[in-house]
């Protein structure tokens, strides 16, 4: 595999490798933590104090995420990785998923089907009434060409009750005219 091939499989390995304290060249009679100030990766950096634009941090969001988990998949200790600023936001437990804030049996139990409500009203003792409870059938709303495809039909059926009769009066006048129009003498 190559090196190219194992960064892209191993993103954290390649990120420690190039990131990490460890890997930067040190600055003499300074002593400064792990990631401590421009060298935090995660966190937006000025050019300048005076200048007025933040440039992004080198790692998204995103790929910060992704090295998290992957971190925390190898057991990693948290510290490994820099501190990044969108961590310090999500901490606090106002701002956790209701689902992080539940103890880990908590989260394993599997969802189970919505009960039914019959079984409700059983238990309660109480009469089942639906929707259309007292009606004669339930209400058919439908589209436009549904609700009237029945009349529709119903003169379509009467046009074509006397079709056959009014084709052959039609033929029979066509004829009349044609013979109308003919002369009687041949030249």
């Amino acid at each position: 595999m190559s090196a190219k091939a194992a960064a892209r499989r191993f993103p954290l390995y390649s990120f420690l490798a190039r990131e990490s304290p460890a890997s930067l060249p040190a600055t003499p009679g300074a002593q400064p933590g792990p990631f401590a100030g421009t060298s935090n990766p995660f966190a937006p950096t000025k050019a300048s104090p005076l200048a007025r634009s933040w440039d992004a941090p080198r790692y998204s969001l995103r790929r910060q995420k992704k090295l998290r988990r992957e971190a925390e998949a190898l057991g990693l200790p948290a510290d490994v990785l820099p501190p990044s600023p969108s961590l310090k936001l999500s901490s606090s437990p106002l701002a956790s998923s209701p689902a992080a804030r539940l103890s880990l049996e908590r989260r394993r139990l599997q969802s189970t089907p919505h009960v039914p409500a019959s079984k409700v009203l059983d238990g309660l003792g109480l009469d089942k009434y639906g929707p259309y409870a007292g009606r004669k059938g339930a209400a058919f709303k439908g589209k436009l060409w549904e609700r009237k495809k029945e009349q529709r039909t119903a003169d379509l059926a009467k046009l074509l009750e006397g079709a056959d009769a009014k084709a052959a009066a039609w033929r029979k006048t066509q004829v009349d005219a044609k013979a109308k129009g003919k002369a009687s003498l041949p030249f």
